[in-house]
């Protein structure tokens, strides 16, 4: 399935998704406690970086930050990001646990982006590029929950290949972002 099939797919699954969840919970995400510096334009990560804490623009002492799924968690695979008008405004990842034999999707939005204010609605998975399924899927109102999104767990059989993927609905348009692709 090409990229626009699958965009228009996820489109639809996380468009649903997002009309049947309460807009009552809908909270701007912005930490007024972050202590991170604004990143710069340009950020590298590595295949085998720490978990989403080790984000230049991760440091933050928000109450509201999902905690890391498990212990073990490591990052597979690249980063991506997600832009809007121009500036990153998110890092798209990847992750695996070992121990809990899980694979998670992972979305962080940056300091810069943050202090915009810009109010967003989030759909965060794993794609399975194998079988042209997103799994996992969760999704985040007005960035309630954030600034750490997670999706749920999914067990990946052996032999398919996952990508983290981000579905972000902004103001004036919608993107999604793929993580690079890993195969088990």
């Amino acid at each position: 399935m090409d990229r626009l099939a699958t965009h228009v797919i996820a489109t639809a699954v996380l468009t649903a998704a997002l009309a049947a969840v309460p807009t009552a919970m809908a909270n701007p995400s912005t930490d007024p406690g972050s202590t991170a510096s604004k990143p710069s334009a340009v950020t590298t990560h590595s295949s085998t970086s720490a978990p989403p804490s080790s984000d230049p623009a991760a440091t933050s002492t928000s109450a509201h930050v999902q905690p890391v799924p498990c212990a073990d968690v490591r990052q597979i695979g690249g980063t991506s990001y997600a832009r809007w008008h121009g500036i990153i405004a998110f890092s798209v990842k990847q992750f695996y646990s070992p121990g809990c034999r899980a694979v998670y999707g992972y979305a962080f939005p940056w300091l810069q982006f943050r202090r915009l204010r810009v109010h967003y609605d989030l759909g965060m998975g794993v794609f399975d590029a194998t079988h042209d399924a997103i799994d996992g899927a969760r999704t985040f109102l007005g960035g309630a929950g954030g600034p750490d999104f997670w999706s749920s767990p999914v067990t990946v059989p052996a032999g398919a290949c996952t990508e983290g993927l981000a579905h972000v609905f902004y103001p004036d348009t919608e993107t999604d972002t793929f993580t690079t692709k890993v195969c088990r």
